[in-house]
């Protein structure tokens, strides 16, 4: 053999282990890569059930008695909660869609306040929530959460509250629920001379 050349037999051997190792990448690549799109076909499922699933439990704010039923069908249970001396006349109707109960507080021929929990006594989650804090938006932003000992509380510039409560429920609680307590309690504080 003169020193110009390379011996064959090496390079024969040096392109079969290189053609091996090769071989071998290629297969753990193909590996990695079917994981991969499992793993996100897996995640595109769970988000698909989520939003399909929050999507059937969506009453909202607002809505009329009609409207709710259109959405629900019949209600379970219709309660007036109107006791004598009550300032504000309310009526609680319960419905179940979509593996939730929705319990609809209702005033004025308005929901005023949305109650979620699922059937199954899991937990609401706070993806699930967030889908619930946008259907019931009413075209405003929820402010970013504040954690309290036992739940999660939004609120809104409109003094709408969300709450994420520890049992794992929701609770959806309009503006005007809160401007209609908030009249009620002035009322039952003002001074009257009523009965004198």
């Amino acid at each position: 053999m003169d020193g110009g050349q390379a011996n064959p037999c090496w390079l024969i051997l040096l392109a079969r282990k290189s053609t091996a190792t090769t071989a071998k990448r290629d297969h753990l690549l193909s590996w990695a890569s079917l994981l991969n799109v499992i793993a996100m076909r897996i995640v595109l499922l769970a988000s698909a059930l989520i939003v399909t699933v929050s999507a059937t439990a969506q009453a909202r704010l607002g809505e009329t008695p009609d409207q709710l039923v259109a959405r629900y069908g019949q209600p379970l249970n219709e309660v007036d909660q109107k006791p004598d001396g009550a300032k504000i006349p309310l009526a609680r109707v319960s419905f179940q869609k979509g593996g939730f109960e929705i319990t609809v507080t209702i005033t004025n021929g308005l929901s005023v306040q949305e109650i979620f929990k699922k059937l199954n006594g899991e937990p609401i989650t706070v993806p699930e929530a967030r889908i619930l804090l946008n259907a019931n938006a009413q075209g405003l932003e929820w402010n970013a959460p504040r954690q309290t000992s036992d739940a999660l509380i939004w609120t809104r510039d409109d003094n709408a509250v969300a709450q994420l409560s520890s049992d794992g429920s929701m609770i959806i609680r309009s503006r005007e629920l809160a401007v209609q307590e908030a009249v009620a309690k002035h009322l039952e504080q003002r001074p009257t001379l009523e009965g004198f």
